[in-house]
């Protein structure tokens, strides 16, 4: 009784708080509401091998599996968790949407064959501006519930590039061509990687990388991001 009291207390001058929207979060390992975990716009493409990320690259890149957890919108909850680990410095809120994006994955076959987890990697200097990866977030909460390693030392991004936020498809594809150098092959040859992002949008960034990473001999390729911005 005197430990519960305490915590009462605690609650009481330091009450924990959703970290998407602000409001008070009543179970000490959710980072979320049970508001704005209500309005999570799952996509349920993990129940879909020819799903609309993977179709978004039929005839780009030969792939295994495709997935992104959550449809992505202009002011809604989906951008607001992304801005807030992305931006913000909330590392604990990537690698919770990493862990829930790893149980989805979890309860599907297709998923169950994977061998690394690649993170996007980003520039040496944009790494030094935000001081983490927000893909690396992610892949290490997939990691912790699929329980396969992540790889970061396989790509190298070689140049600073702009944002592609504004940018159409040729602009953004573009802007990431020849970006991506291979570092270390040996380790991957002849396997299964899962390489991870953010969001996916017309998809040039995960092209760019992908094509890269299936020159290296008999590696296969699946792919996921937190998010799916629909162009249609």
């Amino acid at each position: 009784m005197l430990l519960q009291a305490a915590e009462n207390l605690r609650r009481l001058f330091y009450p924990l708080l959703c970290k998407a929207c602000g409001n008070e979060v009543f179970q000490q390992e959710q980072l979320l509401c049970w508001r704005c975990l209500e309005e999570l716009p799952f996509t349920g493409f993990e129940q879909h091998a020819e799903n609309p990320v993977k179709r978004i690259f039929t005839g780009r890149l030969k792939l295994q599996e495709a997935f992104s957890l959550l449809y992505f919108n202009k002011d809604s909850i989906t951008q607001a968790v992304a801005h807030r680990f992305k931006y913000k410095g909330e590392k604990e809120l990537g690698i919770y949407m990493g862990e829930m994006m790893g149980r989805k994955m979890q309860s599907i076959d297709r998923f169950q064959q994977l061998d690394y987890i690649i993170p996007l990697p980003l520039n040496k200097k944009k790494l030094r501006q935000r001081g983490y990866n927000q893909a690396e977030l992610l892949a290490k909460g997939i990691s912790q519930i699929l329980q396969v390693p992540v790889h970061t030392q396989a790509v190298m991004r070689t140049r600073y590039t702009s944002t592609q936020t504004k940018k159409n498809r040729i602009q953004r594809w573009m802007n990431v061509e020849h970006v991506f150098d291979v570092q270390e092959t040996q380790s991957l040859e002849g396997k299964h990687v899962l390489l991870v992002d953010d969001v996916i949008t017309t998809g040039a960034t995960m092209e760019a990388m992908g094509e890269v990473l299936l020159r290296i001999p008999g590696l296969q390729l699946s792919l996921c991001s937190l998010a799916y911005a629909s162009r249609i």
